[in-house]
């Protein structure tokens, strides 16, 4: 007993200063004032006898009724403070009270089906139990897959806090949740709650930091519904958009389940209309594409979803995309002495391309940034600045085609060389192409089926190129001479000829091959800018440059007016705009970046596909991977004030608390003191 008193902590300390009230009863019992009563009484020697008898066994009675009150009264205070020890199995380091904190996991796989109506609306009303079981004056911290915060939480706070709780796309893996308790509870013990349907993907079991002052409680909610189809991602046959283009989207759509689905409904949505109502059957734990044909009509941005219709798991059935289409793409033709018409007849007698020719004498410090493809061709000669524009016009995402000059001067391998580019060799005279690499992207779609009796064009006079890593061959001779081979630097591609396409040098410019050779260079783009972005990802987003103006401010704003922020723009080493903030989108949907009430880029943004996947841990694993832990099966543990789980864990706390016991003993004290004042006055 005496150690159990040395042990006992107290939940309200300062109810303690009640105990200067006993001073009351002492006061009270120290002052008493009677009255007596004068009796005449013959035999002075017998009363004298019985007064010292009744003297000694009155003050007997008021020191016990003093003991009796002051210990009522000191039970009482004591009971208010809330006593308790620690068992031994649960010796803390701390002497304040426990702190109580509970992770609710609110991510979207939580929106799916239990045995009472959703998952998270099952997960709030037990939460709601156990805080309601605590006495008020516990204290909680409240986790959810939102950014930590450091609010201590009452009673009534902690079971507003829960009542208000909504999904977030957020999610948090389970070792981020130990680590954010560890870091709330600081050196204190605590208990830890953790209520989810603990999917595998966040369950990073070996991350999971150990501490033994962290009393931790594992619900397990199982959903009744293991089956779901997401749309995983969209992608384009090419990379470009243009004008009267006949667009094919792949879209990519995922069976998590394992059942099949058939004649699953496929909607495609551009611009607020309509395009197709497909069909698609996908077999179980397997993915499908789909594709859908349509026509660009118009020369504007385009803002697509694709949906399909699958339940109850809803946050995955739509995918929001943009791209933008140009009406023509741009050309730019460098010539030094003498231009090549040819090149001008092609792209000018085409609806595809607006073509522009210039001197290289009259490209200064230029913007290439707009255009398509660069042509170089019979440049002599070439300056620093000059290299410094291609290069950085190439880095930035841009088509160069490069051809040699005649004569070959030294001076013309060092643009090659400064943007790692093929080079050229030792003249070499008279031959034919015999090869074109038809599954290289630049020819994959031109050829229906190789001709091998084709006539190719005839070459008098080429410098064989000398490949550098990376390098793609796309024409060559008999003899293995590389005559075209392409090169990816940055995000632009640099194509480099053996041979300059003049009429007196090679019949090219007359060949069938000319059309698709240079159309294909001039609409191939390894372009940055992505279709959609994900919420919550680190994923850089990149911002279309091509009519953005320097020094004007730019919003973004949801293209239904009801979101808008400014952006926080910055270029990085390749001069492509980055937008920094994005964090400040957390809405699913697509976002016009505005800039001088002109819209310059369409973004789209969907919610993260990691919550899609039906697989989750059950409680066997748990135990497994922490058996230090408690691990309930939600369905089979009650969380009320009667459950054992409660009885042992909550209304202990990792305590034993000795209330009930103190207000016991104060009742006691002042029925035996009822019996004694009785006993002093009959």
């Amino acid at each position: 007993i005496h150690f159990m008193l040395l042990q006992i902590q107290f939940l309200y300390p300062e109810f303690l200063y009640g105990l200067a009230a006993l001073a009351i009863p002492i006061i009270l019992h120290l002052f008493s004032l009677k009255r007596y009563k004068k009796v005449y009484f013959s035999n002075f020697n017998f009363l004298e006898a019985l007064q010292q008898q009744k003297k000694n066994r009155s003050r007997l009675q008021h020191l016990l009724l003093l003991l009796l009150r002051l210990f009522a009264l000191s039970c009482i205070v004591i009971a208010f403070a809330t006593p308790y020890t620690n068992p031994e199995h649960h010796k803390t380091i701390h002497t304040g009270k426990n702190q109580v904190i509970i992770y609710a996991d609110n991510s979207f796989s939580m929106s799916n089906t239990g045995s009472q109506g959703t998952l998270f609306e099952e997960a709030k009303k037990h939460l709601l139990d156990i805080v309601n079981t605590y006495p008020n004056g516990a204290q909680f911290r409240l986790l959810t897959n939102e950014p930590i915060t450091n609010i201590l939480f009452s009673k009534d706070e902690m079971y507003h806090a829960l009542s208000q709780l909504k999904i977030t796309s957020h999610t948090k893996p389970l070792s981020q949740v130990f680590k954010e308790s560890l870091e709330l509870k600081k050196e204190n013990p605590a208990s830890l709650f953790i209520i989810s349907d603990f999917q595998k993907q966040n369950c990073d079991f070996p991350n999971i930091p150990a501490d033994s002052t962290l009393e931790t409680v594992l619900l397990v909610l199982k959903p009744e519904n293991l089956n779901n189809v997401y749309i995983s991602a969209v992608n384009f046959e090419q990379a470009s958009h243009r004008k009267n283009q006949n667009e094919k989207i792949q879209i990519s759509i995922v069976n998590a389940s394992n059942q099949e689905y058939h004649n699953l409904p496929v909607s495609l949505t551009i611009n607020g209309k309509k395009k197709s109502i497909n069909q698609i059957s996908i077999p179980a734990n397997s993915e499908k594409e789909l594709e859908i044909s349509y026509l660009n009509t118009d020369d504007t941005f385009y803002k697509g979803i694709v949906e399909i219709t699958d339940f109850p798991v809803l946050f995955d059935n739509k995918l929001f995309f943009s791209y933008s289409v140009n009406d023509k793409a741009e050309v730019l033709y460098l010539w030094q002495n003498q231009e090549n018409t040819y090149f001008e007849k092609l792209f000018s007698d085409s609806i595809t391309f607006n073509f522009s020719s210039q001197s290289i004498k009259q490209l200064t410090k230029q913007n290439l940034s707009p255009y398509n493809l660069v042509v170089l061709d019979n440049i002599t000669s070439s300056t620093n600045g000059l290299e410094s524009i291609l290069e950085e016009y190439v880095i930035g995402g841009g088509n160069l085609f490069v051809l040699p000059g005649t004569p070959l001067a030294e001076n013309q391998n060092r643009l090659l060389k400064k943007i790692q580019a093929p080079t050229w060799g030792s003249k070499d005279t008279n031959t034919v192409i015999t090869h074109i690499e038809t599954q290289s992207a630049l020819f994959r779609d031109v050829f229906e089926q190789e001709d091998k009796n084709a006539v190719l064009p005839h070459i008098q006079n080429f410098y064989p190129l000398n490949s550098t890593t990376g390098t793609e061959k796309l024409l060559s001779d008999k003899r293995k001479n590389t005559l075209l081979a392409a090169k990816t630097f940055g995000k632009g591609n640099i194509y480099v000829s053996a041979f300059n396409f003049s009429p007196e040098n090679s019949n090219m410019v007359f060949h069938p091959l000319f059309v698709p050779l240079m159309s294909n260079m001039a609409i191939q783009i390894n372009s940055a800018l992505n279709t959609f972005y994900f919420l919550n990802t680190d994923q850089a987003v990149t911002i279309n440059d091509k009519n953005y103006q320097e020094n004007q401010d730019i919003q973004i704003r949801k293209d239904d007016l009801s979101f808008e922020f400014i952006p926080e723009i910055r270029k990085d080493f390749s001069g492509d705009l980055l937008l920094m903030n994005s964090g400040n989108i957390n809405e699913v949907g697509t976002y016009d970046v505005v800039q001088a009430d002109k819209i310059i880029d369409v973004l789209a943004w969907n919610y993260e596909r990691t919550e899609s996947q039906m697989e989750f841990s059950n409680e066997e694993e748990l135990k497994k991977q922490l058996p230090k832990a408690r691990v309930e099966d939600i369905k089979t543990t009650r969380l009320d004030h009667n459950s054992e789980l409660l009885k042992e864990i909550v209304h202990q706390d990792n305590n034993k608390y000795l209330t009930v016991w103190f207000l016991i003993l104060a009742i006691l004290a002042l029925l035996f003191e009822q019996f004694v004042w009785r006993r002093k006055f009959n």
